[in-house]
């Protein structure tokens, strides 16, 4: 039997190790619910928080442990979020539209450019396949051959977008490179499209100019090559069969020198377009006007056309009045060609919305609606025959609408057939101080 001391000691030494046996387990419990609300915090991407390092050594080490993965996982994190923001800030930024295509042919993404150009709601696209996005056959297959071959690949093709009116034509430089992940292996396309259209219409716009130059050129060195070997040929010819050979010859040789007139004021228009624009001071239109029908009032006179002026004298635009003179010029000879003699010639001044307007109205036969969109291209003509018998070049509307845009103006047209034309400059005004009553106080 223990004495009574010993049996004392004895329960004091187990209730001692009962309590240390208690606090160790509420330690261990309470750090194993701090590690358990941290798993849960690091599962849902919170790693901001640090694991509390209480208990034994060895967990506090545990603890130390998941704070250092934690940090490290933040840091890829930030890292694949830094690197996913500059990527879109590309994408976002590029003119070139770029679209992500899995190996179902369905839409993963697609950037802004890419939603404009083909005119499509990225909501709507993606997770769609291609064939319901854009239904273009070329397109279809050209997506469905690059996923096959696994290969990049090159096209152009012109595609229809929007869906207003049929949508519109536009012309497309394609090409596509495989989508492949970390492994290598292949998880789609990419597609990226360059928006050629304003290319294009400016190489047609450049052959089309190249073969009305040839054959505006062509038609007046044909007559004065055959008459010059006419006359070459045949040194016995009468003086008044001379004669009429060598009118050929000045006649065609004028012609040549307006074409290439009219040629070298579009290059001047064109290449001084923004000192122009620097150039241009606040001034009244009226004199611009009054020139312009000075200088034709021979040939209105040939005519018996009347031109009359219809203008508020105080009337302001920021122009350069050799240039506009020039544009009005041409306006007025026209007018003057083309309407029958003895018709009437008006032009009137106006101010309407914002706008000084100068309008040239004739009493011609007028241009049939078809012609109107073409009507100021260069060498465009709606009878050619007889724009060259009236010694025309084709290139008179070409210029007033280039002079009009050098002055940050416009150009605009109505016609009714058989009854005549009406032309317009319109041109920005400019702030002047006080009205013409004013001016005459």
């Amino acid at each position: 039997m223990l004495d009574p001391t010993t049996s004392q000691i004895i329960l004091a030494i187990a209730i001692l190790l009962a309590v240390i046996v208690v606090v160790v387990i509420y330690q261990v419990a309470r750090a194993i619910r701090e590690f358990r609300r941290a798993a849960i915090r690091l599962a849902s991407g919170d790693l901001s928080k640090p694991v509390r390092a209480t208990g034994t050594l060895r967990l506090a080490g545990l603890a130390e442990t998941l704070d250092e993965m934690a940090s490290q996982l933040q840091g890829r994190l930030s890292d694949v979020v830094q690197q996913r923001n500059e990527l879109g800030a590309v994408l976002s930024s590029m003119r070139e539209g770029v679209m992500a295509i899995d190996l179902d042919e369905r839409v993963l993404s697609l950037n802004r450019a890419a939603a404009e150009l083909l005119r499509l709601s990225p909501e709507q696209t993606i997770g769609r396949p291609i064939q319901e996005v854009i239904r273009n056959a070329a397109l279809q297959k050209f997506v469905t051959q690059t996923l096959r071959d696994g290969a990049a690949d090159e096209a152009e093709m012109n595609l229809r977008v929007g869906t207003s009116d049929g949508g519109t034509r536009r012309y497309f430089q394609i090409q596509s490179g495989m989508l492949r992940d970390a492994r290598g292996e292949r998880l789609g396309a990419v597609i990226v499209l360059h928006d050629v259209t304003q290319v294009r219409r400016l190489e047609r716009i450049r052959r089309e100019f190249v073969a009305n130059v040839s054959h505006e050129v062509k038609t007046p060195v044909s007559a004065i090559k055959a008459a010059s070997e006419t006359l070459i040929e045949d040194p016995d010819i009468a003086p008044e069969g001379r004669q009429r050979f060598l009118r050929i010859v000045a006649r065609q040789a004028s012609r040549l020198e307006a074409i290439v007139e009219d040629l070298l004021s579009l290059a001047r228009i064109e290449q001084q377009r923004g000192e122009v624009q620097a150039e241009l001071e606040g001034q009244r239109v009226l004199p611009v006007i009054q020139a312009a029908v000075e200088t034709l009032h021979t040939r209105a006179r040939s005519r018996s056309v009347a031109v009359r002026v219809e203008d508020h004298d105080e009337l302001q635009a920021r122009i350069n009045p050799a240039l506009l003179e020039q544009a009005v010029v041409n306006l007025i000879d026209n007018a003057i060609k083309y309407g029958p003699e003895g018709s009437e010639v008006s032009i009137r001044v106006t101010s309407d919305h914002d706008e000084v307007v100068i309008a040239v109205s004739d009493q011609g036969r007028g241009i049939e609606p078809e012609h109107l969109p073409r009507i100021f291209e260069r060498f465009y003509r709606t009878d050619r025959s007889r724009s060259r018998e009236l010694g025309g070049t084709g290139l008179g509307l070409s210029i007033v609408k280039h002079v009009a845009e050098a002055h940050g103006g416009r150009v605009s047209v109505d016609s009714v057939p058989d009854e005549g034309c009406t032309f317009r400059i319109h041109l920005n005004p400019t702030a002047y101080a006080a009205t013409a009553a004013h001016t005459k106080n």
